[in-house]
């Protein structure tokens, strides 16, 4: 078993339906077996090399909580530097998915022109030179500011329908997917979690970590599930939360909302968000909006050493057994096994777990 881990998700059908949802994980408590206990200068070597994905912003949420913990102020310098990684990480991970997955998810090769914009991202990021507008033409067809001022459904459904790139026809596929999808169905409920909404709320995070060992595997905002990622940064936007009351699942606004933050970062126009506040005790917690969706680190420190660890992923959210993913699956119409595991994967991968995940039917 990777240090990683993977998700399983189980489907259990009847009379046409999927009757019940079981999400497990399998990644171990890393941050309890390997960082607890460990000093300062070793936390910050370790925790990159423990994460394949996101390796950036959990550097970051480690840094900062440490910080927090040791009473550090965070001059603008370091804060700057700490953005920076975020922004590089978030571009790099928003234009892989568009330019290099989403074109295999409807069956087609990646262009020449995608691959070498998606080798551009890598390296992108607030003060790169060029690669931008690669990136940009490769994923919309146009200027990253030209896509942006599409502000109506009508806007949006026109440039679907002329599907000049393959995120366009990927986007096509999955808003008619939805559009399928039988109206009686109920729409995603989960609540939404965005660290701009409620940042002094974070500390809370770290309290939960400390009262409940199992609390980061299976979190809750306010005693809820909750979604992370871009769809719940972006809900507020006109024409996210057009696209999200049109549709029945969430499933085409997360995606578009995706879109609408790589054309922010390529425009010029991203921010990153980070944070960090210091706690009783010698505690402190830092947090990250990553590409998909709020990463926290807790830590506590005694001495030189972190007596406690605790850190929650963007998928401990998403994927929480009666969250966003359950939320979705749970009663959808479903034709056969086939149908149910094609649903579910396509609802999985818009909530862009940070492992991979392998969905099984009963009885299928």
């Amino acid at each position: 078993m990777s240090l990683e881990g993977a998700l399983h998700i189980g489907l259990r059908l009847h009379g046409g339906r999927i009757a019940g949802v079981h999400v497990r994980s399998t990644r171990p408590d890393v941050a309890r077996a390997l960082l607890a206990g460990r000093t300062r200068a070793e936390l910050a070597a370790t925790v990159p090399q423990l994460f394949a994905i996101c390796t950036r912003s959990q550097a970051v949420a480690c840094d900062l909580a440490c910080a927090a913990a040791a009473g550090e102020a965070l001059a603008s310098e370091r804060l700057q530097r700490c953005a920076a990684a975020v922004a590089t990480e978030q571009v790099r991970e928003c234009a892989w998915r568009t330019l290099l997955a989403w074109p295999q998810a409807i069956d087609e090769a990646a262009t020449p022109d995608s691959v070498a914009a998606a080798r551009l991202a890598r390296h992108f990021g607030p003060d790169s030179n060029g690669g931008g507008d690669a990136i940009a033409r490769a994923a919309f067809g146009c200027s990253a500011g030209d896509w942006l001022t599409m502000q109506t459904l009508p806007d949006l459904d026109r440039w679907i329908d002329a599907g000049a790139t393959a995120a366009a026809r990927f986007v096509r596929e999955v808003r008619d997917e939805d559009a399928a999808r039988e109206c009686a169905e109920p729409i995603d409920a989960t609540g939404w979690l965005a660290a701009a909404d409620d940042t002094a709320a974070l500390a809370d995070l770290s309290t939960a970590c400390d009262d409940d060992p199992t609390f980061a595997r299976h979190p809750r905002w306010r005693g809820l599930p909750a979604e992370t990622g871009a769809l719940a940064r972006q809900r507020d936007v006109p024409l996210v939360a057009a696209l999200l009351a049109r549709s029945h699942t969430r499933v085409p606004a997360r995606f578009v909302a995706r879109l609408r933050e790589l054309a922010l970062w390529l425009d010029g126009r991203g921010e990153a968000q980070l944070g960090a506040q210091a706690l009783p005790a010698g505690g402190g917690i830092g947090w990250v909006e990553n590409a998909r969706g709020l990463l926290a680190h807790c830590v506590r420190m005694s001495g030189e050493r972190a007596s406690a660890y605790a850190l929650i992923t963007p998928t401990d959210w998403n994927f929480h057994p009666a969250g966003a993913l359950d939320q979705a699956l749970a009663g959808a119409a479903v034709a056969d096994a086939q149908a149910a595991r094609r649903l579910a994967a396509r609802v999985a991968d818009s909530l862009d777990p940070c492992v991979t995940y392998r969905v099984e039917v009963d009885g299928a």
